[in-house]
């Protein structure tokens, strides 16, 4: 089975997802802990009828009773933990298959390339940002094509990345948490076109979650409040990850998880990586056939 991308347009939202295809099937989710993002699409997946593996650094104490789900703990920054994610997802499917990938680890917090310090030397920043949210994401990704190719060509293999509004919109202050999220647009834009599996990203607007301060979380809350809006709810992240892979025509899209007051179904279609709305699409549209040489990956080494 090849996936070459075509756009065809936003994708429906309103449309439901036919949740029986995913019954046995085995879903790796990484980051998934017990509250946010990743917890929804475990619960998500699992009442699918799913096989979940979650691989994350804090294990959770749900689920433990679904002979379905089994955790491995994880740091998304270490190859060799990631690979040992994979290969356990495999071994405890039973089909042996590995369909699903659902690369959501991510951390925000404290910038340390945005704040200045009162020393003479500069320290060096730790990236702790970038290697979470986007080398992790590129370990998980090479993983996800590595076992995808070694299973039936006729089988469905699904990769969803995390990233975020932040691969869309500005972030001033976080340009650690900016370029990994936008970096990570990056990652589904080029291996859209490889024919390798269907990839597609996700863009969630604020989620309330466990692990936010509670003084950071008043502070966005009234930012909402002022704004006419509200926090996401993360069952429709759970709906959309779900569509997506339900769905075998979804393929190089980008999707918001929303507030319902700006999609009643709680997600939509960006619509944003083709430039079909911009005054400057044409030649935008033509750079970017040129840049598609084949499906062979380009040598960047001289540039």
């Amino acid at each position: 089975m090849g996936y070459p991308y075509v756009n065809k347009g936003p994708v429906e939202s309103s449309v439901g997802s036919d949740t029986g295809k995913m019954k046995n099937k085995s879903v790796v989710i990484t980051g998934a802990g017990s509250s946010g993002l990743g917890a929804a699409y475990v619960k998500a997946f699992l009442n699918a009828g799913a096989f979940v593996t979650n691989a994350d650094i804090n294990p959770s104490n749900e689920h433990q009773e679904n002979p379905n789900y089994q955790f491995y703990k994880c740091d998304v920054t270490v190859w060799k933990d990631q690979v040992e994610v994979f290969k356990g997802a495999i071994a405890n499917s039973p089909e042996n298959s590995l369909d699903v990938v659902i690369a959501n680890a991510g951390i925000g917090g404290h910038d340390s390339i945005f704040q200045l310090e009162d020393g003479d030397e500069p320290s060096e920043p730790q990236l702790r940002t970038v290697k979470v949210n986007y080398i992790g994401v590129i370990y998980t990704a090479k993983l996800a094509m590595h076992y995808f190719n070694k299973q039936d060509p006729s089988r469905d293999r699904c990769l969803i990345l995390k990233g975020s509004l932040a691969s869309y919109l500005d972030l001033p202050g976080g340009p650690e948490y900016q370029s990994s999220k936008f970096g990570v647009r990056g990652l589904m834009c080029c291996l859209r076109t490889s024919g390798r599996m269907r990839i597609n990203l996700l863009a969630p607007w604020w989620a309330r979650t466990g692990i936010m301060p509670d003084e950071f979380a008043r502070h966005i809350d009234d930012m909402l409040r002022r704004i006419g809006s509200q926090w996401i709810d993360l069952d429709d992240a759970g709906r959309c990850a779900l569509r997506i892979a339900t769905d075998e025509s979804i393929h190089g899209r980008g999707f918001v998880i929303c507030s319902r007051e700006m999609d009643p179904n709680g997600y939509a279609d960006m619509n944003a990586d083709d430039y079909d709305h911009r005054d400057d699409a044409k030649w935008l549209k033509h750079i970017m056939q040129i840049s598609k040489r084949g499906m062979e990956p380009v040598d960047t080494s001289a540039n």
